[in-house]
């Protein structure tokens, strides 16, 4: 879904990248509908997260209720994943801090996820950035732009 249109985690499935430009610092997470013949939670709405683009697992530490709260997990109360649930449950105050929300991007050349800001921002991986002739500018084709989350 990389247009102009908002995301809300209320209604929208999808990846959220959340990237402090002052620190550099971002955390990646996902909501996903587990299937209705799951074994764990058939038919619920999981959040999880990846803390970096080489972490390969995705860690689930909640629900997100037809509300748009995210309801984290017991095990998980009273640790960062609290912070993560409000993260995405109200951006506003995060945001007002300079936190920058953008949303489910894919290379436009491999349409591999894209995972670091710096990505999500050009549109294109570093991989194919490395590969990609010098006299082609990153801005031709699709790009992901930054859309503001709807509470």
């Amino acid at each position: 879904m990389c247009d102009s249109s908002p995301f809300s985690i209320r209604t929208h499935n999808g990846t959220i990248t959340v990237n402090n430009p002052a620190t550099g610092n971002y955390r990646m997470f996902r909501v996903r509908t587990q299937a209705e013949k799951a074994q764990f939670a058939a038919g619920e709405r999981v959040v999880s997260v990846k803390d970096s683009s080489t972490d390969e697992n995705w860690r689930a530490f909640g629900f997100v209720n037809d509300d748009g709260k995210v309801v984290v997990w017991k095990k998980f109360r009273g640790t960062v994943y609290d912070v993560y649930g409000r993260m995405l449950s109200n951006p506003v105050p995060f945001v007002e801090k300079g936190a920058v929300y953008q949303w489910e991007a894919r290379c436009r050349v491999c349409n591999k996820e894209l995972t670091t800001p710096e990505s999500i921002e050009t549109g294109i991986g570093p991989v194919c950035a490395k590969r990609r002739p010098k006299r082609q500018p990153m801005s031709h084709g699709r790009q992901m732009r930054q859309a503001a989350l709807v509470i």
